[in-house]
């Protein structure tokens, strides 16, 4: 009996088949229940990722935009989270979390995954959880340069009554404001170039070699000449009652009751008398900083041979408008010098110039004379990036004079007006392609522009379809120049 046992054993063991069954089937429960764990696992891992992907996709979208209420926030990441959620990879998905500020995102998202084989060890549901934080940021250093328009015609005011003028101090202040936060100020330079007809260069540039100002002097006081008549002019004819009179300046027509008022003046013989004319005080002609265009082949169309000077002109009082402010860092100086900006002085009410804004916008963003605080320019455009922004409310209304650099009025011939037209809308556009071809890049602006032409030309300046933007109000001024300073953040995640 006792030989039989060990030869039952022996054979046990060498029968394959038998031990092969018998350790089978002690393994297949723990085999199964690893599978089931691991099909488990596989799915939570997929839940887990695509919850982080619409945390990404809320945080991104949160701050590529303006600032909003907690409750606009929340409402907006719901919306971005609903159009992408799939309720058979994670349910009950709900925001645990949402923190905005004008530099950062922050939101937490907590969903439930349906486990499967789990449930076999009474485990039926497991909590997933993802985070993600965005950043409004910029993108290394950044010069901007805006070219914005000061002519006369911006006195004008929208269907709410709020001016041109007003309406762009706003937007301006505000895209300085956004751009040159208190974590972004070190990477942000603005330069300011108001333009009309002339531009204002600042008259601390007096005696730089790439001005030619004309000599500054005196005409002496003179004295009245005083001769005896017998003639005086008398009205003769007068406007009818309910006359009106007008005036164009810039394309903004003034009206005025001019009833009664003498159209013809005859001759009358009276007794001798004594007629005086003339006399004058002293006139100082000086130079206040205005700029026409260089003369010198079509230098006037860019920024090569930085020592080709610039013609500046004299008078007896200013004739251009606020001086440029060059690249800087200084916020509270740009805020209050676009608050400072003026659309007339006294009788002179500017009209446009566009050539002028440009090449001046292109001069603050050059390194080389006649301003120098840009940095050389990157063949990548990324350090720094250069930025112009070009805002007009009308079309060119003047043209280049060679002999003088000055800008002056269209022929009264309507053929040579509209070939001068063509000439400066043309000159205008080729700046702008010299400016793209260095590099930087151009947002245009056309507030309440009416005319089909001149809205062509912005759009021709403009980098893109996208960098341009039509502002038929005040309103829609704020959101293109809103837009603008959103596209030049860099909106990256952080966590």
């Amino acid at each position: 009996m006792q030989r039989r046992v060990p030869s039952f054993l022996s054979r046990l063991i060498h029968d394959r088949r038998g031990n092969f069954a018998m350790m089978a089937g002690l393994l297949i429960i723990p085999v199964m229940a690893a599978a089931g764990l691991s099909v488990d696992y596989s799915r939570y891992v997929s839940a887990r990722a695509h919850l982080q992907s619409l945390a990404d996709a809320a945080a991104l979208a949160l701050a590529s935009d303006e600032p909003k209420s907690k409750r606009e926030s929340l409402d907006a990441a719901e919306a971005i989270i609903g159009a992408d959620h799939k309720a058979a990879t994670v349910r009950d998905v709900t925001i645990a979390l949402l923190e905005s500020n004008d530099e950062t995102v922050k939101i937490q998202l907590a969903g439930k995954l349906d486990l499967t084989f789990m449930r076999i060890v009474g485990q039926e549901t497991v909590e997933v959880a993802a985070e993600a934080d965005a950043e409004r940021a910029m993108k290394g250093n950044i010069e901007v340069s805006l070219i914005l328009d000061n002519t006369w015609s911006m006195s004008s005011a929208d269907a709410r009554g709020v001016t041109k003028i007003a309406a762009l101090k706003t937007a301006a202040s505000g895209l300085v404001n956004e751009l040159m936060t208190a974590r972004n100020g070190p990477l942000v330079k603005i330069a300011l170039v108001p333009y009309a007809d002339y531009v204002n260069v600042g008259t601390q540039y007096r005696g730089k070699t790439w001005l030619d100002i004309e000599k500054e002097y005196t005409v002496p006081a003179t004295s009245q000449t005083c001769q005896m008549s017998t003639t005086k002019y008398e009205c003769s004819a007068w406007k009818p009652a309910n006359s009106t009179c007008s005036s164009n300046a810039d394309g903004i027509v003034t009206t005025w009751d001019c009833s009664g008022s003498c159209t013809q003046w005859s001759p009358t013989t009276v007794e001798p008398y004594e007629v005086c004319s003339g006399g004058s005080a002293a006139q100082d002609y000086k130079w206040w900083g205005c700029v026409g265009s260089r003369k010198n082949g079509n230098l006037r169309l860019d920024d090569s041979s930085p020592n080709s000077p610039y013609p500046g002109y004299v008078s007896t009082w200013q004739q251009c408008l606020n001086p440029i402010v060059p690249l800087t860092s200084d916020k509270a100086k740009l805020v209050s010098a676009i608050n400072g900006m003026i659309i007339n002085i006294g009788s002179y009410k500017p009209n446009t110039y566009i050539p002028a804004g440009l090449v001046w916008g292109l001069n603050t963003l050059s390194d080389t004379e006649p301003l120098t605080e840009a940095a050389p320019y990157d063949p990548d455009g990324n350090k720094p990036r250069k930025v112009a922004i070009l805002m007009t409310d009308g079309a060119n209304t003047l043209r280049y004079r060679p002999s003088d650099g000055r800008h002056v009025a269209f022929d009264s011939d309507p053929a040579k007006a509209e070939s001068q037209l063509q000439k400066t809308d043309s000159e205008t556009v080729t700046i702008c392609s010299t400016m793209k071809a260095k590099g930087i890049e151009i947002f245009s602006v056309a507030f309440m522009v009416e005319t089909d032409r001149a809205k062509s030309v912005l759009e021709s300046c403009a980098t893109d379809k996208d960098h341009y933007f039509d502002a038929s109000d005040s309103a829609k001024l704020m959101e293109s120049f809103g837009n603008i300073g959103r596209s030049m953040r860099v909106v990256r995640l952080t966590n």
